[in-house]
């Protein structure tokens, strides 16, 4: 009887996802290809689950179900074309399967799409969002520039993509800007993996590349893939001062000894635009990625639990510093960079661990030319040598 009220008073065939969006009731989908006990997704994951009690308090019914660990494309697509058979807005990650992603939601033009991307969103129900964490990473540099005592600080990573790029030379930047001395080393999981093997969540290789950072005189280590942690952690235990900063959320818990603070990613601004923008009809491929920046308190720095006492590394003037740096970025007063090249090519005396830093894009076209030239010089020789040869087989 209501479907057919709703047909009746719109004068039109209207979906029953419509007509349940009319009853105030949302259906909401998401598809993660790591576990949601990854940090990533389990932002994305725990937000929704807050902005949906949020909604069952003002009387609107939120059904909202999710499947993970959906790392194969083929498992991949197959989830997503569930998912938006029955939703009325699907969050999902398309990180290295943009092509999937897009397919699917060009295939269910009538859903919303609410996607992790670092591209841009796509007419007319393709909507991105990412991480955009580069204001309190910014901060955590501060601090790692402050607290070192080698003057080495190190990344753990998971690749050097856009999203990862931008955090990790924010953090640099905020390093160098209190303390110019200071000398980084990156490191990342993709290269380093098993074969088959997820770049963003494998903490057993997080951990053994931050060994190596440990090992080469780092003494405090961004954790941007966790992992990281438990090498700092064993460090620390055998007497050496090595110091943590976490990433996406509050990593405190995972190593109280060394973890002084962590950026934290808090998608709940992101949910709520999503929810609104469906349940009112007017949700559009747009680039929600500014609701993750500080002043719409989509990012900011973690508690620094027992640190923030003052603790040592930490002291009053540290603390102040970071505050100090925190309300310029909240009140607009100061911008940070959001420099998306890989850091190699932005911080040139940066070294991996390990060996020396990759080449720039420049020096592999060079090498690549020198490379093409001589094939061109061997094949012209060939071309001669047995142009000869056909020459004396005729005579």
């Amino acid at each position: 009887m209501i479907l057919s009220l709703c047909i009746a008073l719109a004068g039109l065939s209207l979906t029953a996802a419509e007509c349940q969006k009319a009853r105030g009731k949302l259906v909401v989908r998401a598809v993660f290809q790591t576990p949601v006990s990854e940090p990533w997704d389990g932002a994305i994951h725990q937000a929704i689950l807050a902005v949906a009690e949020e909604y069952r308090a003002k009387g609107i019914e939120v059904d909202y179900r999710f499947v993970d660990r959906k790392q194969d494309p083929k498992e991949y697509e197959l989830a997503l074309r569930d998912a938006a058979k029955v939703a009325d807005v699907v969050f999902l990650d398309a990180f290295l399967k943009e092509d999937i992603a897009r397919r699917v939601a060009k295939d269910f033009p009538h859903v919303a799409f609410a996607a992790g991307s670092e591209y841009s969103p796509t007419p007319p129900n393709f909507a991105v969002f990412d991480n955009w964490l580069h204001q309190p990473a910014f901060l955590a540099g501060i601090i790692a520039g402050k607290i070192t005592k080698t003057n080495k600080i190190g990344v753990v990573a998971a690749m050097p993509i856009n999203e990862v790029n931008r955090i990790v030379n924010a953090f640099i930047h905020g390093a160098k800007t209190v303390n110019p001395n200071v000398e980084v080393k990156v490191v990342y999981l993709l290269g380093n993996i098993p074969p088959g093997e997820s770049p963003w969540y494998h903490p057993a290789t997080a951990k053994r590349l931050a060994k190596t950072l440990i090992d080469s005189g780092v003494d405090v280590i961004f954790a941007e893939r966790v992992g990281a942690e438990e090498a700092a952690r064993e460090a620390y235990a055998g007497g050496k001062e090595v110091w943590v900063i976490g990433n996406i959320a509050d990593q405190y818990e995972r190593a109280p000894e060394v973890t002084i603070t962590s950026l934290v990613w808090d998608m709940r601004p992101t949910v709520r635009v999503v929810f609104e923008r469906v349940l009112s009809g007017s949700f559009t491929a747009d680039n929600l990625g500014t609701y993750s920046w500080m002043s719409f308190d989509g990012s900011y720095l973690a508690p620094f639990h027992h640190f923030g006492e003052p603790s040592p590394p930490l002291n009053d003037e540290i603390l102040s510093l970071v505050k100090e740096w925190e309300d310029k970025i909240r009140s607009g007063m100061t911008w940070v960079p959001i420099i998306e090249l890989p850091p190699e090519q932005v911080w040139p005396e940066l070294q991996q661990a390990g060996g020396a830093a990759p080449q720039q894009p420049a020096q592999v076209l060079e090498i690549a030319a020198y490379i093409l030239a001589a094939v061109a010089v061997i094949e012209a020789a060939a071309i001669v040598v047995l142009a000869r040869r056909a020459g004396k087989l005729k005579k």
